[in-house]
């Protein structure tokens, strides 16, 4: 079973300021937390809009946050947030990026090359192929997007006991966008 990106998005304008929320498609199974633009309305879409990984210069930050259910089921079935993932094809729902934004990631958000350097005090940017984060220990100078990881915390908890394992946590990332062009 993968694990699959958690995002949270409590402290973005979006969430609190009406910023744009669109509507969107992918061509791909796309995690919520993968970062992109939108590259114009799907084709005969009236408000729905094609998703592509990564970024691009002049296009507007995007992240996917779309709520974790399955629609063909029941709200109240256990739907993990860590094995949801978005089908290709189903409309989901992207938030526009901020300047001074702040979310939380899980670590299956970021670049598996990168995930050992995620730490407090340490950068991310946009990969631009996989929409995922890249950590770095530094600031990028021409960066489209960058953000710093401010604290990490645990969300969530496990019981061990000897029959079973109860619950599951994770470490969140908690990020602010320090970089926005």
């Amino acid at each position: 079973m993968a694990n699959y990106t958690v995002f949270e998005s409590v402290n973005m304008k979006s969430t609190h300021y009406a910023e744009r929320i669109f509507d969107a498609v992918a061509t791909e199974d796309i995690e919520n937390g993968t970062f992109g633009y939108l590259d114009g309305l799907d084709d005969g879409e009236d408000v729905i809009y094609k998703f592509v990984k990564g970024s691009a210069t002049g296009k507007q930050v995007v992240v996917v946050d779309q709520p974790v259910w399955n629609s063909d089921e029941c709200k109240i079935t256990n739907q993990r947030k860590d094995n949801f993932i978005i089908k290709a094809g189903t409309p989901f729902r992207v938030r526009v990026v901020a300047f001074n934004d702040e979310f939380a990631i899980s670590i299956d958000g970021i670049t598996s090359a990168t995930q050992s350097k995620a730490d407090t005090g340490k950068f991310l940017t946009i990969d631009t192929t996989t929409g995922k984060l890249v950590a770095g220990d530094s600031a990028t100078s021409d960066a489209k997007f960058e953000a710093t990881i401010m604290r990490k915390r645990v969300q969530g908890a496990t019981l061990v006991t000897v029959a079973n394992t109860y619950g599951y946590s994770r470490v969140m990332y908690e990020a602010k966008v320090t970089t926005l062009a």
